[in-house]
């Protein structure tokens, strides 16, 4: 059945079975308004207005009598279940009033220059609000100027190119030493000279083990050669010599400490 509000004329759809056969009062969820409503299927007979039975007349007070009012009537509440199916009903429509009343806004057309206007003046506002929060808490407003200055140009920074990291990697490898200090131009030289030295420390030890196995080998190569019998022949008895004076010479150098030692 439906509901119709007599003060605002608002419309609520509820099942028949909400309202009881002898009738209830209902309350409207836009204006409050309440009334008693009939079920559908037991309406009152509808009384012409030459029927209707005349409002008694009101008594007049009498003279020194005081007026006493009379009390308001006591309004009957509406049953929850009823309450809650008209509010959902007034939500409902409420909603949809809300959807059909949402408009979309147009695309303005604004260029480049209005938006950086708009982030010029966000800009500004959020630094007088910095300031204002500066201010409450005590501190010095150049204080957090400083900061937001700092913090823009950190952010201007970030969008450019690190200058320092361009130069450094256009620097040769002679300028970054000597950029960073570098006392030591003669490096490679020394490097240079190391790299000889164990070149010829071990060119050194591969001769000697050469001639080593030449002379220990020396009769299997005159076998295998013997065009080669007078050089090997030449060549062990030089170094027999060599030992010989060599062990010569450690023998009294082993002599000279015993005798250094035991004195």
């Amino acid at each position: 059945m439906r509901l119709v509000c007599p003060n605002c004329d608002a419309q609520y759809e509820v099942p028949d079975e909400v309202i009881p056969s002898e009738g209830r009062d209902v309350q409207c969820s836009d204006c409050g308004q309440t009334w008693f409503q009939h079920h559908p299927d037991h309406m009152p007979p509808e009384q012409d207005e030459d029927t209707a039975p005349l409002a008694p007349e009101p008594d007049l007070p009498v003279e020194g009598e005081e007026r006493v009012p009379a009390p308001e009537p006591k309004r009957r509440r509406l049953d929850p279940a009823v309450s809650d199916i008209l509010r959902a009903e007034a939500e409902a429509e409420a909603r949809v009033r809300e959807s059909e009343g949402l408009e979309t806004q147009p695309d303005l057309g604004l260029d480049v220059s209005d938006d950086e206007g708009q982030s010029e003046e966000a800009a500004r506002r959020a630094q007088e609000a910095r300031e204002r929060m500066a201010r409450m808490r005590g501190q010095e407003p150049a204080l957090s100027d400083a900061a937001a200055t700092a913090a823009a140009a950190g952010s201007r920074r970030d969008l450019l190119p690190d200058i320092e990291e361009i130069n450094s990697t256009l620097r040769s490898t002679g300028d970054r030493q000597i950029a960073k200090g570098d006392p030591a131009p003669d490096a490679p030289v020394r490097e240079r000279r190391k790299r000889g030295f164990r070149r010829g420390f071990f060119t050194s030890l591969l001769i000697v083990a050469v001639l080593t196995l030449i002379y220990v080998y020396s009769p299997q190569i005159v076998a295998a050669v013997p065009a080669l019998e007078p050089v090997m022949t030449g060549y062990v008895g030089t170094v027999d010599q060599a030992r010989v004076w060599l062990d010569s010479h450690v023998t009294s150098l082993l002599m000279w400490l015993d005798t250094t030692a035991g004195a």
